[in-house]
């Protein structure tokens, strides 16, 4: 499905339901899937254990880091992990300034399998040869 390629994917987000779904969703593109239920959690794991890329939410709980911060964190700290920012409310200004940040995508809550495997393909299409062999 996506070019012998397995994924190591990160999937962050504070609602469990939306964890799951998500991850599910990501199992079926032939991803391996961990999970963090918040941005300091994302973090600890990204420093013990290599991904590919990380689904994060935009907005996590009052006084908590977001999605915006875990990106600049990765950028900086792990630059080979794309990000896919994902929020359920988020115009296109916001869009271009995240994607300016450094995210490889930013995509519109609620989506499904064919919008992951399309995003999925996109991100292996552009990494460098080594990576998707």
């Amino acid at each position: 499905m996506l070019s012998n390629t397995t994924l190591q994917t990160l999937v962050v987000d504070d609602d469990k339901d939306i964890r799951d779904a998500i991850a599910r969703i990501l199992s079926r593109c032939e991803c391996l899937v961990s999970e963090a239920a918040s941005v300091e959690d994302a973090i600890e794991k990204l420093n013990n254990k290599k991904f590919d890329i990380v689904f994060s939410d935009m907005r996590f709980g009052e006084d908590q880091m977001g999605g915006e911060e875990l990106l600049s964190y990765t950028v900086l700290e792990h630059p080979d992990v794309k990000v896919v920012l994902m929020s359920s409310a988020m115009n296109e200004d916001q869009k271009t300034y995240l994607i300016g940040k450094g995210a490889s995508c930013c995509l519109q809550k609620p989506f499904f399998k064919d919008t992951c495997l399309t995003v999925l393909e996109n991100i292996i299409q552009s990494a460098p040869a080594k990576r998707r062999a």
